[in-house]
């Protein structure tokens, strides 16, 4: 009898577990910005919200409905960076071509100006998000027809021989990246940075001292996340 209810209980005990109801899912936030990119098999999206890089861990079914550069209400908890490839520098380094650079240039209108020197333009091929001069919003006005040509160079960071670093105007990592009006038309900025997002139809973001910027290729295959590139850019006022 003692064998028998002592099975007896086991079973009890098993068959509690196996009708016991999951565990209800904890509560998120809303969250509301343009998809920028997302990482499928983590459920996690990033989210453009007024000059900020957002991560949020959500749901499959939330992420089966995302559309690139589009507008979306997400529910989810804010999820940690991600993981970048720490560069240790032990000296001055300068950016080396490998490759050949890509040129684009491509009409569209200012969606927002930053005073202090970013500008949001869009294009029939998604967001393009730039450097420009201080006090572009004097130059340009939001919903002002525009032309944008970048340039994207493939770099690798070198250590500058004897120490020695190229000029600030190269805007490698140990130096300040730039951006200025000239005597050609336009706002004409020069950006080195690592390329932490590859979205489909071309498009690249780059983090920059002021947070990402991003541009347009022809060909994002060339590109992982990671790489260094070096981004020239004009943004001028269309004819």
């Amino acid at each position: 009898m003692r064998a028998l209810t002592a099975v007896g209980i086991v079973l009890l005990l098993l068959a509690g577990c196996a009708t016991a109801p999951p565990a209800p899912a904890s509560g998120g936030q809303t969250f509301t910005g343009e998809v920028w990119t997302w990482d499928q098999p983590n459920n996690i999206v990033t989210l453009y919200q007024g000059g900020q890089i957002v991560r949020v861990k959500t749901t499959p079914e939330q992420m089966r409905s995302l559309q690139l550069h589009q507008n979306a209400k997400i529910t989810g908890e804010l999820a940690p960076p991600a993981d970048l490839v720490t560069v240790i520098k032990t000296g001055p380094t300068n950016p080396v071509p490998k490759g050949p650079a890509e040129v684009l240039e491509v009409p569209g209108t200012v969606a927002s100006i930053d005073p202090s020197g970013r500008m949001a333009i869009t294009s029939d091929r998604g967001p393009i998000h730039v450097w420009v001069a201080s006090r572009a919003d004097q130059r340009f006005q939001k919903g002002a027809p525009v032309t944008v040509k970048m340039s994207v160079q493939p770099v690798d960071m070198v250590a500058a021989a004897g120490g020695s670093q190229a000029p600030a105007s190269t805007s490698s990592p140990t130096a300040p990246t730039a951006a200025s009006p000239s005597s050609e038309p336009g706002d004409h900025a020069v950006v080195t940075g690592r390329v932490i997002g590859v979205n489909p139809g071309g498009v690249l973001v780059v983090e920059s001292p002021t947070g990402p910027i991003q541009v347009l290729v022809n060909d994002g295959s060339r590109y992982k996340v990671n790489d260094f590139v070096q981004i020239h850019t004009t943004v001028r006022t269309a004819p």
